[in-house]
């Protein structure tokens, strides 16, 4: 069976590629699995995920979301870089689903609630790896590194199946 996402670890950035499709629940699971260790092991959790447009189902963003609210809005943070239309409806998805969580039904009047104010996710154009890293707090000198991971993470995914 051909995978839809694979993902590795660059020193404190798990890397997650996606396909075009979304993950099956397997998949998805061994990678939350991965994200548990990653931030017990981390003691924070930076997300950097590249995506051709692939993305968590709605059960699948319910966990991740359960895990956000868990580890907590100022330890996590994802990273998401796509040209995807789909990936940014679902990227707002979860940053509405934080804003919900952090301030009740409507919110405090006056304050942005759109992505952009999002402190755990950010949406990023593919070719602004660097802004995501900063973003991050991720070093720019980790970027060659995070870029041939990409690079076999998407060949993994390519050859698998």
């Amino acid at each position: 069976m051909k995978k839809t996402i694979a993902f590795g670890t660059i020193g404190e950035v798990l890397v997650l590629v996606h396909a075009d499709s979304s993950p099956t629940d397997p998949e998805w699971n061994a990678y939350i699995d991965a994200w548990e260790a990653h931030h017990a092991t981390q003691g924070r959790s930076r997300l950097l995920v590249c995506t051709e447009g692939g993305a968590p189902s709605a059960a699948q963003r319910h966990s991740l979301d359960e895990r956000v609210r868990r580890f907590g809005p100022d330890t996590a943070r994802a990273a998401i870089l796509s040209e995807s239309l789909f990936a940014r409806v679902v990227t707002n998805t979860l940053s509405a689903m934080e804003h919900a969580r952090a301030s009740r039904f409507l919110g405090p009047l006056g304050e942005s609630q759109g992505p952009a104010s999002s402190r755990v996710y950010r949406m990023f154009a593919r070719s602004d790896l660097r802004h995501a890293l900063a973003w991050l707090d991720v070093s720019a000198k980790r970027e060659p590194e995070i870029v041939r991971c990409i690079e076999q993470l998407k060949a993994a995914i390519e050859n698998s199946g």
